[in-house]
């Protein structure tokens, strides 16, 4: 994780900026979400959950060059937030998001039905956790 973190001293500022940004991107996708593009939904899904750690990173000082780095600081800095099970889900959505990105990936219809519940709890869990942070 070393090579791709970068310790850029603590920015709360930073940290105040990706968790409006987050929360506004979910209000967003709450408004105009639907089931008929899960892929672009499980895109946005990750990029809020992505800007939650990024903005836990920004507390902590540092920067993130990798999406891994992102997960792997969770379960470092976190361990007693997040069970293995939520760390390897994320890892997961990670690579889902990947290949929706990057190869145009299709997934299942009901792949948000059975995961919407888990990806609340993790979002709701990372915004709890970067608003006592930042205090």
């Amino acid at each position: 994780m070393e090579y791709k973190v970068k310790n850029i001293g603590k920015n709360l500022e930073q940290a105040k900026a990706l968790l409006k940004l987050a929360k506004k991107r979910l209000e967003f996708v709450e408004k105009h979400g639907g089931d008929e593009f899960p892929q672009l939904l499980v895109e946005f899904y990750y990029e809020v959950i992505k800007e939650l750690i990024s903005s836990l990173l920004s507390i902590h000082g540092y920067k993130s060059y990798s999406h891994e780095c992102l997960i792997s600081f969770l379960d470092e800095y976190y361990p007693n937030e997040f069970d293995e099970s939520e760390i390897h889900f994320l890892d997961s959505m990670r690579k889902l998001r990947n290949d929706i990105q990057y190869r145009g990936r299709d997934i299942a219809d009901d792949y948000l039905k059975r995961n919407s519940e888990r990806i609340n709890k993790i979002i709701k869990k990372l915004v709890r956790i970067v608003e006592r942070e930042i205090q």
